[in-house]
This record gives structure tokens, C-alpha cells and sequence, in this order.
């Protein structure tokens, strides 16, 4: 499997947006400063000063011992966190207005991402679990809490398997982007059904075949729907995309209005295994790719969806970002009473072993 960083690139949002603008969610793209990517890049989840200069209301300061006397009054203690707070917090006032000015052009409510990733897999520290956003610290927050995040700033091309088409801006490692380069992306909210958001699959212009985003749940009505999906999808992608995106093998994500079957162009991603296959394996969908390629074997794609209650996925989205993977490997799904009841008695039957 050939990926180029130029592959990778025409992924990033701002490669694609002003072309297929007329075809995704209503986005706003704010150029990020050197300044805020190295705030993201630090350790530990903090948030910005607010835009008068101010910790944010949910930020927990934690300093070292002889930064704060404990002894001191409560209004001493607080003139001491605002001014220790303007000495060790980075701010970026200017950054701060630009989201809230967009949010308020969005209507009140957007989900963010950079370049290629949104911080899905940190839904699990927002009240609501979801990537709602009304606010620039609800944006920071996510931000500085996903590992998708942190990927793109630090190896958006570990996926690279042949020389780049083109240098790359800086000169430099291949591994990094131009600083310059990194964008947040602001999308308007919308309550997307998610039994109908799909991947499709692309290898040499040809649709080589898709499939439902949450594999975690059944929805019974795509197992006697998915013929119409399908023609949906492939009318779309003929209509919207094939020859129009720059690389020849790529990864596209729809949604589907349950009930006017109009298809939305949600984002692209690169033909790798960084990419989550969902119900196909790479090794299938690389042979297809490579039958298209050929022009020998006529692909006929297929929309596969979960076909039961069982065969869906067990584990919770994005559950081996939460916690070590041994511990999620053992709960296979379970509730945090039963696991908690099975890890109990796994204990005792090792201590009675040992006895």
C-alpha cells in the first residue's frame, strides 16, 4: 500500500474545503500560530487565559510548592493565582474573539478539528459526551486532550510508504508540518444520526465500497435499506468526487439525511491503515484497489452495515484512550458493576490458586 505525503496532505481540510465546499457542512478554517501549536504540544491539560486576561473558570492551577503560601487569605490566595496565572499561562486573546466571532457565524454551537482529526477520542471529558462546542475553552479542552490531536501535530506522515511527490514547505523533516500550515476548523452542530454516517473506500478512482461509521450498534432498518444507500452513495460520489480529488486512492466520509437521502461530504482521509477500515480489512480492500488498478477484475462495490445484535462491536468508541488496553481487552463491553464483579472474582480464584 503506496501512500505518498502529497496523499496525505490532500487530506487536510483546507486542501479540499474550497472545492467541495458546496457539498459539506457549513466550516469556518482559522490559521493557528506557533505559539498556540506549542501550547497544544505541552504536557498536562490546562486551558488559555481568558480574553480579559483571567484563568478560565474550569482550570485547576497546580503549582509548585513555593509558588503560593497556604497560609495566606483567600483574597490574597486569589490576587496571587490571577497574577501567578498571567506569569505561567499562555493567552491568545486575538485566537479567543476569532473562535467566538465564528461560533456566533455557525449559530451558537460547532465541533472542532485540525488539519485531518477531530478530538473524538475525548468526548469522554465534555458533561454531554459529544464534541459540542459553545465556547473557545469547550475548544481548548478537547484539544488538548486527544491523542488524534497530538498525532497531527507530531506524525501526520508516519503512514508515508514512497517518496514524496514534493518536498515538503520547510525543507525539513518529513515526519513534521510547517507550524504555518496547522488550521482549526470550525464545523456548524448538527444532531447527526449516527446510523447514518458511512466510509467509503476509493482505489484507483473506483469505488471500491463502503460501509456504516458506528459498528458498535445494530440498526436493523440499513439491513433492508442498504441497496438504496448504496445507489445514494455511488450517485454522489460519481456526481461530487470521482476525478475531482486529487489522489487516486482515498478514504470518504457521508452522512445521509434519513429522510430526504440528500448525502453530505463529511471529511477525506488517506488510503492506509491509519485510517479505521470498520467492517473491510486492509488487506481486502488493498487487493480490490489493486484489481482496479489493473482494470482485470470489474469491482462491484458493496455497502456492509452490522447484520445482528452480536456482531457489532463490544467495546466502547475509542475506549483504549481512556484506559490501559489489557483492562479494556478483559471488560469485552461489559458495565463497570459487572466488570468489577468478574475482576473480583478472578482475584479470589487467583489468591485460592496460590494458597
Amino acid at each position: 500500500m503506496i501512500v505518498t505525503r502529497d496523499d496525505i496532505l490532500r487530506c487536510s481540510f483546507g486542501k479540499w474545503h474550497s472545492q467541495f465546499s458546496h457539498a459539506t457542512l457549513p466550516s469556518r478554517i482559522i490559521p493557528l500560530s506557533v505559539e498556540f501549536i506549542e501550547y497544544l504540544n505541552q504536557d498536562g491539560v490546562f486551558l488559555p487565559l481568558d480574553s480579559n486576561g483571567m484563568p478560565q473558570p474550569s482550570y485547576d492551577s497546580k503549582r509548585d510548592d513555593d509558588d503560593a503560601d497556604s497560609q495566606h487569605s483567600d483574597s490574597n490566595n486569589s490576587e496571587q493565582d490571577a497574577e501567578w496565572a498571567r506569569d505561567k499561562i499562555p493567552s491568545f486573546p486575538e485566537l479567543t474573539a476569532r473562535i467566538a466571532d465564528e461560533i456566533e457565524s455557525l449559530g451558537g454551537v460547532v465541533f472542532p478539528k485540525l488539519n485531518w482529526s477531530s478530538p473524538k477520542d475525548a468526548t469522554w471529558m465534555t458533561l454531554d459526551g459529544t464534541l459540542r462546542c459553545k465556547t473557545s475553552a469547550d475548544i481548548f479542552l478537547l484539544l488538548k486532550s486527544s491523542d488524534f490531536i497530538a498525532h497531527d501535530l507530531t506524525c501526520p506522515f508516519d503512514a508515508c510508504s514512497a517518496p514524496n511527490a514534493t518536498e515538503p514547505s520547510s525543507g525539513g523533516d518529513a515526519s513534521t508540518v510547517d507550524f504555518q500550515e496547522y488550521e482549526l476548523i470550525l464545523r456548524k452542530w448538527y444532531d447527526l444520526n449516527p446510523s447514518m454516517e458511512f466510509r467509503c473506500f476509493v482505489g484507483n478512482h473506483v469505488l471500491l465500497g463502503a460501509c456504516q461509521r458506528d459498528v458498535l450498534n445494530f440498526y436493523p432498518f440499513l439491513v433492508d435499506t442498504r441497496g438504496d444507500l448504496l445507489r445514494g452513495i455511488t450517485q454522489f460520489f460519481e456526481k461530487e468526487i470521482q476525478g475531482k480529488f486529487a489522489s487516486s486512492d482515498y478514504v470518504f466520509d457521508v452522512y445521509i439525511n434519513k429522510n430526504t437521502r440528500k448525502v453530505w461530504l463529511i471529511d477525506f482521509n488517506p488510503f492506509s491503515t491509519t485510517t479505521d477500515s470498520l467492517l473491510y480489512e486492509w488487506e481486502e480492500l488493498s487487493v480490490s484497489r489493486n484489481d482496479a488498478h489493473e482494470g482485470s477484475v470489474s469491482v462491484v462495490p458493496q455497502l456492509r452495515v452490522v447484520t445482528g445484535p452480536n456482531s457489532s462491536h463490544n467495546q466502547p468508541a475509542y475506549a483504549t484512550n481512556r484506559i490501559p488496553k489489557d483492562v479494556v481487552d478483559f471488560s469485552d463491553g461489559q458495565s463497570i458493576a459487572e466488570f468489577a464483579r468478574v475482576m473480583a472474582e478472578q482475584m479470589a480464584e487467583s489468591l485460592n490458586v496460590s494458597k
